[in-house]
């Protein structure tokens, strides 16, 4: 692990963290198929976007020597049914990718997931985004599917990979 990652800590977000997460988010929505978001958010809809889903769902960040680095969530996968399964979001400062930060983040999640009693986390993946799916598969998870052509983005069209991991019971 680089030095500017060796003393990563991970842990809950709190609403002075915002801008990093936003600053993150935004260059994969401009960037990347990370996020299927086509537009980044501004100041008062990240705003909005914390008063809504990151004060009230479970979302963590790492934090290295430099501040905040990169951030996971988790979120119900609402489908009738299938209240015991949970999907996970991870993004990573591009500057720190492949340097164990997305790791960090997604191992804490699954350690939360499970102690929160689901059973299943699913991730969806697009099927370019080749370290989105290293990082799920070192961790346990297996493509289960993929859904063809499934969003647009960049004027091109995506297939999404869908990925699982059973949660062992806490």
């Amino acid at each position: 692990m680089s030095g500017a990652t060796s003393k990563l800590t991970v842990r809950p977000a709190v609403a002075d963290d915002l801008a990093a997460i936003m600053g993150i988010y935004n260059w994969a929505v401009n960037q990347t198929f990370a996020t299927l978001d086509a537009e980044p958010l501004d100041h008062e809809e990240a705003e909005e976007w914390w008063r809504s889903h990151g004060s009230k769902s479970l979302l963590v960040v790492a934090e290295g020597e430099e501040g905040v680095i990169g951030w996971g969530r988790l979120l119900p996968w609402i489908r009738r049914g299938m209240s015991s399964t949970v999907e996970d979001l991870v993004y990573v400062d591009p500057l720190l990718q492949g340097h164990g930060v997305g790791k960090a983040l997604l191992t804490r999640l699954i350690e939360e997931a499970t102690n929160l009693g689901y059973r299943l986390m699913v991730a969806q993946v697009a099927a370019d985004n080749r370290g989105g799916k290293a990082l799920h598969e070192g961790l346990g998870f297996t493509e289960v599917g993929v859904l063809h052509e499934a969003a647009h983005k960049f004027n091109v069209w995506i297939d999404i990979t869908l990925m699982e991991r059973p949660l062992k019971k806490a």
